[in-house]
């Protein structure tokens, strides 16, 4: 019975908090000092809203994202919703492979688990599953992964090859360690290339692959890469090596919210400081 009222107790306070949360956003129109509880906690609000209309009407996703809203968020907003979106018009799959586990969330994996009988991340260290189920967990650096080609009808790859070959001592935390190599020189140009190609050896012949990437210059940037003009050849050079056809289109972020930006590209325009994650991302598509 003690138990009972101690949960009880927790779920109300809890709710209570983010009835609080959801009056400041309100108030404050959704700004938020980046990177906080709070940010963290209506970033996965938005993301959720967002997804589910987008599941729900599919041609909306370009007017959708482009509100007010989600100009003090950080580009997941687009990517997720992006990659549910043409993930969800595959229909029935076998297997599925995600490279860096950013779609190690309960929201995702509650839809995939619906499409693919077969679930599998990769990633430098071992994390926990947002839930259980046809998944395997794969420690392993992209560049260098013992998995067999054409294996995959679906992979996703979601602002993870910029930290390939970077500076990634933060994975520190890991109480199994990294399995990170030493293949290349430590912030190599060609390192997220390497990764790129071995995504490309894994997919199926009519599979689909999914990337995304901060754009700027084409430098490394704390320890991430940020695509630049000269990196876009390489892109569409390495897809025809494996007979892919390639679509890449570039989202940047104002106050209005995510917008196409067209190319060739142009610097981003200069965000405050109460924004959050990088203002342009690349969004590329294999089939």
């Amino acid at each position: 019975m003690l138990r009972k009222i101690l949960n009880f107790i927790d779920n109300s306070l809890t709710s209570l908090h983010h009835k609080w949360w959801n009056f400041l956003n309100w108030h404050q129109q959704y700004q938020v000092e980046p990177f906080s509880v709070r940010y963290w906690w209506t970033r996965q609000q938005i993301v959720t809203e967002v997804c589910d209309h987008i599941l729900t009407a599919p041609e909306d996703w370009k007017t959708y994202i482009r509100d007010p809203r989600f100009q003090f968020y950080d580009e997941r907003i687009v990517e997720y919703s992006w990659a549910m979106r043409h993930i969800s018009q595959l229909g029935k799959k076998e297997r599925f492979l995600d490279v860096g586990c950013v779609m190690n969330t309960h929201y995702c994996l509650e839809k995939l688990l619906q499409q693919f009988s077969d679930i599998h991340f990769l990633n430098l260290v071992s994390e926990p599953l947002a839930l259980q189920g046809r998944i395997s967990f794969h420690s392993q650096d992209i560049r260098q992964c013992n998995l067999p080609p054409h294996s995959f009808d679906c992979i996703t790859c979601i602002s993870t090859l910029e930290h390939v070959g970077g500076d990634n001592s933060y994975n520190s935390f890991s109480l199994n360690g990294s399995a990170e190599t030493q293949a290349s020189p430590i912030n190599s140009v060609t390192s997220w290339q390497q990764g790129f190609t071995e995504l490309l050896r894994l997919l199926t012949t009519d599979g689909l692959l999914l990337v995304s990437m901060p754009f700027g210059k084409g430098a490394w940037i704390n320890g991430e890469y940020y695509l630049g003009e000269n990196d876009l050849k390489n892109f569409y050079d390495i897809a025809s090596s494996y007979q892919r056809q390639i679509n890449i289109t570039l989202f940047q972020k104002n106050e209005h919210g995510w917008y196409e930006k067209e190319m060739p590209y142009s610097l981003p325009p200069k965000m405050t400081s109460s924004t959050a994650g990088a203002s342009t991302v690349l969004l590329v598509k294999i089939i």
